[in-house]
């Protein structure tokens, strides 16, 4: 004989159930951080010490042949014309695969003479528009020499502490769990990509946007 089961037990394990399945299934911005702050992310940190900044940082980990990447070079423009001082845009370039360190080296060095941000869309623009191999040497070294900067790339793809910093802008990306380009990590407590929030970077900015937004007022 089977035993039966009470239908008030029967009845409870299934609500139990249904609360488990929820709190799974809930994103984890939407179950940790509320309605304080707006917008698509992943959290990993405490939402807790974003109260009361003044101040955002937006860690941007990129990679030179990212499509995606090359797009936000352009939108994240608005970001920093909008919220002006309230936020410091900090990049970190990153390489994978059969690519070369050149470019993110390159990187570091053009950011140490103060020509970072042309170099940078340079090295964008060679890529996507001329359809170059930037990974290579010989490119680098003819932009170089177009700059006038060809014997402090030489110097600097020597360079211990230009390799510490691309070694670093490469563990922090395994650090946050890093597996697309550009990646965004806000006050290191918010995670925002592409495909996070909705697959494009026009959509990715918007939300940053509003997200930014939300963290500046946070009290």
């Amino acid at each position: 004989m089977k035993n039966s089961k009470n239908p008030l037990l029967k009845s409870l394990q299934k609500v139990l159930l249904a609360l488990l399945l929820v709190g799974f299934i809930l994103p984890s911005s939407l179950a940790l951080a509320g309605d304080k702050i707006r917008g698509k992310y992943k959290v990993i940190g405490s939402v807790e010490k974003l109260k009361g900044a003044k101040q955002v940082e937006m860690a941007e980990f990129f990679n030179y042949s990212c499509g995606h990447c090359y797009r936000f070079l352009e939108t994240s423009k608005k970001l920093r014309d909008k919220f002006k001082d309230k936020l410091f845009h900090k990049k970190y370039p990153i390489y994978w695969g059969q690519q070369t360190a050149i470019p993110a080296k390159t990187y570091y060095i053009t950011d140490e003479l103060g020509v970072e941000e042309k170099f940078t869309q340079e090295l964008f623009d060679t890529n996507f528009k001329l359809h170059i191999n930037i990974f290579q040497p010989r490119v680098i070294q003819r932009l170089s020499q177009h700059y006038k900067i060809e014997q402090e790339i030489r110097d600097g793809m020597k360079s211990p502490s230009i390799e510490a910093k691309v070694n670093k802008s490469l563990a922090l990306f395994k650090e946050y769990g890093g597996d697309e380009t550009p990646t965004v990590i806000l006050n290191n407590v918010l995670k925002v990509t592409p495909s996070i929030s909705g697959g494009s970077v026009d959509k990715m900015t918007e939300n940053l946007e509003l997200i930014i937004g939300d963290i500046l007022s946070y009290n």
